[in-house]
């Protein structure tokens, strides 16, 4: 063989030989740095505050991700879930001052407008309290504290993370109804309305405004309604179709039901934006109290619901 054939030869079998060096090298290094990076573990409680179960005393909405019914729910918890699990593995890649495991637990609480009786009697599940929110508080260094999700973060000695995301409808509705104009600030948490009650507030609202005889009787209603009713509930009504065709039960169910259809979306975008905040501040405690409070960081007509009726 020629000698420039041999050195050529030479040199091709040394590049193989450095170039698989290199790759094992790579190799190892990166299952060396998969290793030593703290695994994030991550628990997902599931709240159900619906009442609604069935035969065999099982909630209808599911205690689990798995278990969850196809639902605005089910996307609310499955969003917030995998944006608050990217949040914490961009904190803890193989960052040296963690020296054990990420804890993270996260709630999720499904709170409807109205609490209905439980329809079955004989069955052994527990009777739903609202949940306990300031149980998940611990000694972190962070807080922040709202209407719609409240969270804490420590990274010492260990990086701990809790977090409640509250699905709350009557939250929901008043934010809109301070969104249209209406003065108003909580007095009280914003907890489910018996059916009783929910059911005279209807039938004040029918009698008031949907019954009267003349539009400046109907005016007069309305002017007087707003003061005994609260003001989501309202705002509801008011958005719902004003017919006295049917039962105006019915519409105001059809105006709940569209109202999370068109501005579902925006509740978990105004949430992820307060996590985002969260993460990227050094404020040791955050508070917002009003969806107005908010102007500043999210653009409040993703959110914004302005007809019911379409």
């Amino acid at each position: 063989m020629p000698l420039n054939l041999k050195i050529r030869s030479h040199k091709t079998i040394a590049i193989i030989f450095i170039a698989s060096l290199l790759i094992n090298v790579l190799a190892i290094e990166s299952t060396y740095s998969q290793q030593s990076c703290p695994k994030v573990q991550t628990s997902i409680q599931i709240i159900d505050e619906t009442q609604i179960i069935n035969k065999t005393g099982r909630k209808i909405f599911g205690t689990s991700v798995d278990t969850l019914q196809e639902s605005y729910f089910k996307n609310y918890v499955t969003t917030l879930s995998k944006h608050v699990s990217a949040k914490i593995d961009e904190i803890s890649q193989c960052h040296g001052d963690l020296k054990s495991s990420p804890e993270v637990k996260l709630f999720f609480v499904n709170r409807p407008l109205v609490k209905y009786p439980r329809r079955i009697t004989f069955t052994t599940a527990p009777i739903v309290v609202p949940f306990n929110l300031e149980g998940t508080q611990s000694n972190g260094t962070r807080h922040l504290d709202s209407p719609w999700v409240k969270l804490t973060f420590g990274r010492s000695p260990r990086l701990v993370v809790r977090a409640v995301f509250l699905w709350n409808e009557r939250q929901f509705l008043f934010d809109q109804a301070l969104m249209s104009g209406i003065r108003a600030s909580p007095t009280n948490p914003l907890l489910p309305i018996d059916e009783p009650i929910f059911k005279q507030f209807i039938e004040d609202y029918t009698d008031s405004v949907l019954l009267v005889p003349s539009p400046e009787a109907e005016s007069v209603g309305l002017a007087s309604i707003s003061k005994r009713l609260p003001p989501e509930i309202f705002w509801l009504f008011r958005n719902a179709w004003q017919s006295t065709r049917g039962p105006f039960s019915g519409m105001v169910a059809g105006a709940l039901n569209s109202a999370v259809t068109q501005g579902g979306i925006g509740y978990i975008d105004l949430t992820k934006t307060l996590v985002d905040q969260f993460f990227t501040s050094e404020t040791t405690e955050i508070r917002y109290e009003s969806v107005l409070d908010l102007k500043d960081i999210f653009t409040l007509d993703r959110y914004r619901v302005n007809n019911l009726l379409r």
